[in-house]
């Protein structure tokens, strides 16, 4: 069980090549496509609202155990080279660089491109990824970048089992209604095990409800672990109650006020207090302020790209996370890179749940 991003930017193939990988699935911002063979089962996210909108590229991003940086021959783009600040700012360490529409370039020219992105990405989470060259028409490739995305799928799935004793976490992405079986969440198992009759709860709404029933690829189970994609019946709450980016959870903290510590993007024109801004976890986003920021223990005005900073921000909304949870502020009004800043929770951390 794997699910991967695959993301790039308009024109760089990555829609086709989602659509040799899977069977087209739900459409909205992002498009799912689901593939499953034997014991290989494969959801990919394709954030198909982007680059008009970042927020469909951190859902899809957030989602994934790896990534499908999609490059066409024409070289990497503004978005592409936005995707890589994302991915390193994330600190996604899992993906594949690929050099989609290889047919219609050359060995020469394809690897020229290859030292061009090795050079880009070589301080970057990415500097480890492989790069391959693949095409959709002739299936040049092909075969290659499926056997590398099991051999990835084998080290997250390991990972995965990693946190099979802690307790369970269910990140949502749709919600609706079903006529006789009442609300159904689709989402995944980002943590522990989830169990059929478990009473969990919906953060950050705080309702309690219980797990009627799980389905994994329209089969009905008992259980679903860790990496799981998973179809849930719940009883307890109405569909319409709950949001892309809502978490089933034991525990989570919840706050409108947080403090985080912050890595500036080098590529970003820093941060300064006052700014409204934007702000990522998990699957959730909102506007944000900027209210604070401090520089070793003394209050400053501003930083510049690069630095290390805490930065405390007030949250148009309550939001939910936990510790592990990285937080990205961006500013949508930049036209190219929109990205500035990745932080950790820190003191400011709101009530429990």
């Amino acid at each position: 069980m794997v699910s991967i991003a695959i993301i790039g930017g308009e024109g760089s193939g990555r829609s086709s090549l989602a659509a040799k990988l899977g069977k087209k699935g739900n459409e909205t911002d992002i498009t799912m496509y689901d593939f499953a063979k034997g014991e290989q089962i494969l959801t990919i996210i394709d954030p198909s609202g982007y680059p008009a909108s970042p927020k469909p590229l951190m859902t899809a991003l957030a989602m994934a155990d790896m990534v499908l940086l999609c490059i066409p021959p024409k070289g990497m783009d503004a978005a592409a080279g936005e995707c890589v600040i994302a991915i390193d700012l994330l600190g996604i360490k899992h993906g594949i660089v690929v050099q989609t529409m290889a047919d219609m370039s050359n060995p020469y020219e394809l690897q020229k491109n290859a030292n061009k992105f090795m050079a880009m990405l070589k301080d970057t989470t990415a500097r480890d990824w492989d790069i391959m060259a693949v095409s959709t028409n002739t299936f040049e490739g092909m075969e290659e970048l499926k056997e590398t995305i099991n051999n990835l799928d084998a080290i997250t799935a390991s990972q995965h089992l990693q946190t099979a004793d802690q307790p369970p976490r269910v990140m949502i992405d749709h919600s609706f209604n079903v006529k006789g079986i009442g609300s159904v969440v689709l989402g995944r198992v980002t943590r522990g095990t989830i169990h059929k009759h478990d009473k969990l709860t919906i953060y950050p709404i705080k309702r309690e409800m219980e797990i009627r029933s799980i389905q994994m690829h329209d089969i009905d189970v008992a259980s679903a672990p860790s990496g799981s994609r998973v179809g849930l019946a719940l009883k307890g709450v109405q569909a319409k109650e709950v949001n892309r980016g809502h978490i089933i959870s034991a525990e989570e903290m919840c706050s409108d006020d947080i403090e985080l510590e912050c890595n500036v993007s080098r590529f970003s024109p820093g941060l300064s207090v006052g700014s409204t801004l934007h702000v990522y976890v998990s699957l959730q986003s909102s506007p944000v302020k900027v209210s604070g920021i401090t520089v070793d223990g003394q209050s400053v005005t501003e930083v510049t790209a690069g630095s290390q900073c805490m930065v405390h921000i007030s949250i148009e909304e309550e939001l939910a996370f936990s510790a592990e949870d990285t937080f990205i502020i961006s500013d949508l009004n930049k036209p190219r890179q929109r990205f500035i800043a990745a932080g950790l929770l820190q003191r400011k951390q709101g009530a429990g749940a």
